[in-house]
C-alpha cells in the first residue's frame, strides 16, 4: 500500500483539541484506553524490586502517580515511567503528557517537523528525539510482519520484483575530494509480489568498499543474493523479475529469472507516438 493511500485511510480516535485540553487524571485514562500507556498496578517496583505499585491516586504534583509499598522505598512513579516513546521528566524544563501525545499524534500523521514547531511551540529537539524513538517500534513492527510475508504456495506460478538500491555513502579520507578514496556504501535488496506492495521485503546488503570516484557500489553480489533467494523464493513456483546483473542468474529451485529492461518505450496509442512506462519495476 502506497504511504498516500495508506494515510487517507487512516481513522483516528483523537483529537488534537482532545488531548491539549485534557486534565491530568483524564490524559493518563485516555491513553490507558488506547494501549499507549502501561497499567503499573500490583505490578513490581522497578526502582528496589521488592514492592508492588498500588492504584494511580493524587499526589503532590499534577499527575497522579503509582506508589510503591515497600518500607524501604515508598517512591512515586509516573504512568509513563519507562516509557519507550513519552519522556518521564521533572522541572520547568520537562513537557507535559498532555503536549507529547499531542506531538505523537501529528507524528503519526505525517505532519512535517517545521508544522509542529509552529502548532505547538516544541523545541525541535524534542520533536527530533521523539521522532527517533519511533522508529524502533516500527522497525520491531516490520520485521515481525515480513516473518509472514509470502510469495509463493508451490502450486502457481506467480511473478515476483526483485532490485537493489543505494541510499548512503561514506568516505574514509581525510578529504572527499583525494583521488582513491575508500568509500562505504548503504545498499538494500527488495523484493516485492507483483500487485502486493504490503509483501516488500527489504535486506541490507553489504557491498564492497569501492574508491571515490566510483558512481556507486555496484550490482547485488552473488554471494548475498542466493542465501536471500533460497530463504525467501525457493520452492515457491515464482517467475523472478529483475534487471540484467548476472547475480539474479542463479539456479534457484522453483524461480525462473526473466530479465527487465527499465527503460521507456515509445509506442504508438490512438495514431500518437507516447512513451510507455516499464512494465515490470520494484515500486
Amino acid at each position: 500500500m502506497s504511504g498516500q493511500l495508506a494515510y487517507d485511510r487512516i481513522k483516528w480516535k483523537r483529537t488534537i483539541h482532545e488531548l491539549l485540553g485534557a486534565l491530568d487524571h483524564k490524559i493518563v485514562n485516555l491513553l490507558l484506553q488506547d494501549n499507549l500507556l502501561c497499567a503499573w498496578e500490583g505490578k513490581v517496583c522497578p526502582r528496589c524490586g521488592k514492592g508492588s505499585l498500588s492504584k494511580l491516586q493524587k499526589s503532590s504534583g499534577h499527575l497522579p502517580k503509582y506508589r510503591c509499598n515497600a518500607k524501604a522505598c515508598h517512591v512515586y512513579l509516573n504512568p509513563h515511567h519507562l516509557h519507550p516513546l513519552f519522556v518521564d521528566g521533572r522541572g520547568s524544563g520537562s513537557t507535559s503528557l498532555q503536549l507529547q501525545a499531542a506531538l505523537l499524534l501529528l507524528l503519526l500523521n505525517r505532519v512535517p517537523h517545521p508544522v509542529i514547531h509552529g502548532l505547538l511551540g516544541v523545541n525541535h529537539k524534542a520533536i527530533e528525539d521523539m521522532d527517533k524513538r519511533l522508529r524502533d517500534p516500527r522497525m520491531k513492527w516490520v520485521q515481525e510482519q515480513e516473518k509472514h510475508v509470502n510469495f509463493g504456495n508451490g502450486k502457481k506460478w506467480c511473478d515476483v520484483e526483485a532490485d537493489e538500491t543505494t541510499f548512503h555513502k561514506q568516505n574514509l579520507g581525510n578529504h572527499a575530494s583525494e583521488p582513491e578514496t575508500p568509500v562505504i556504501w548503504e545498499q538494500w535488496c527488495g523484493i516485492v509480489k507483483r500487485g502486493c506492495r504490503q509483501s516488500l521485503v527489504l535486506h541490507r546488503l553489504n557491498p564492497k568498499m569501492s574508491q571515490a570516484p566510483a558512481l556507486g557500489p555496484g550490482a547485488i553480489r552473488k554471494v548475498e543474493w542466493v542465501p536471500l533467494a533460497k530463504t525467501s523464493l525457493q520452492d515457491k513456483q515464482v517467475i523472478l523479475h529483475t534487471d540484467a546483473a548476472k547475480s539474479y542468474k542463479c539456479k534457484v529451485p522453483g524461480v525462473i529469472d526473466d530479465n527487465v529492461i527499465h527503460a521507456k518505450k515509445r509506442g504508438k496509442k490512438n495514431g500518437k507516438w507516447q512513451w510507455r512506462a516499464p512494465n515490470y519495476v520494484l515500486a
